[in-house]
């Protein structure tokens, strides 16, 4: 085959993890909760490359209003919002937030989504006497946002046991009565485990509202196992009302 008939072609995907890494890629947490407290300097976050290639990654950076949604417009910033990452080395990024008016009665939720690329090395011999694709993956990381407003009225572990559960038809409802987000784990109503995904949007139960579980177990007691602000898992007991 002649080296004219011969095509590069690339590609290039995303593909999106939450609370992962890809490639040696990843975020020093699992979660960013911003207190009322950090307006003024912000909150940091790193980035971390534990990758043994020699590639270097171009980082970019952004604040979400939905897992997979629009850039937020006036509530929060990121910087730096683009910068190269080297092989073995680490970056913090600040989240600041813009002058914007949230809700001061509850918490608010956005995404930090961070998304690596491969970035191009010059004069590299290899890559131009390669024959075939070359593939570019770029992955992204996301992780929750909350903004945490001062004075709410309980401590974030109460609202995690605060929870409380009722027979919907041949559903179970979900109501959570407190200032704060509440994210599952897991839930297990008679024995039973309650199915959930991340995907759906039905493992966090927002602050004062509800969420109905269809065709759910809703008899005996429950066990349900609610993320902390540090990623970890605590575990609580109660019944259906």
């Amino acid at each position: 085959m002649k080296q004219s008939t011969i095509f590069r072609f690339v590609f290039s995907s995303l593909v999106l993890f939450s609370t992962s890494s890809f490639a040696g890629i990843y975020l020093d947490n699992t979660r960013v909760i911003f207190q009322a407290a950090d307006d003024v300097s912000g909150k940091s976050v790193g980035v971390v490359s534990s990758s043994s290639s020699q590639t270097p990654f171009l980082i970019k950076a952004q604040i979400l209003k939905a897992p997979v949604g629009e850039e937020v417009g006036n509530q929060f910033i990121v910087s730096p919002s683009l910068f190269r990452l080297e092989p073995g080395s680490a970056n913090q990024m600040r989240i600041m937030k813009k002058n914007s008016a949230l809700p001061q009665d509850r918490e608010s939720v956005f995404y930090l989504r961070t998304i690596a690329t491969p970035a191009g090395e010059k004069n590299n011999e290899q890559q131009k006497k390669s024959i075939g694709g070359i593939i570019k993956v770029s992955s992204a990381n996301i992780i929750k946002l909350f903004y945490r407003p001062a004075g709410l009225s309980i401590k974030p572990q109460q609202a995690m046991q605060s929870l409380q559960f009722s027979a919907a038809g041949n559903g179970l409802k979900v109501t959570n009565p407190t200032p704060y987000y509440v994210t599952l784990n897991s839930l297990v109503v008679g024995g039973r485990k309650v199915a959930m995904d991340i995907k759906s949007g039905n493992t966090m139960i927002a602050p004062l509202s509800s969420t109905t579980y269809p065709n759910a177990p809703h008899q005996g007691n429950v066990e349900w196992k609610a993320i902390n602000d540090y990623g970890g898992l605590e575990v609580f007991n109660g019944s259906i009302l």
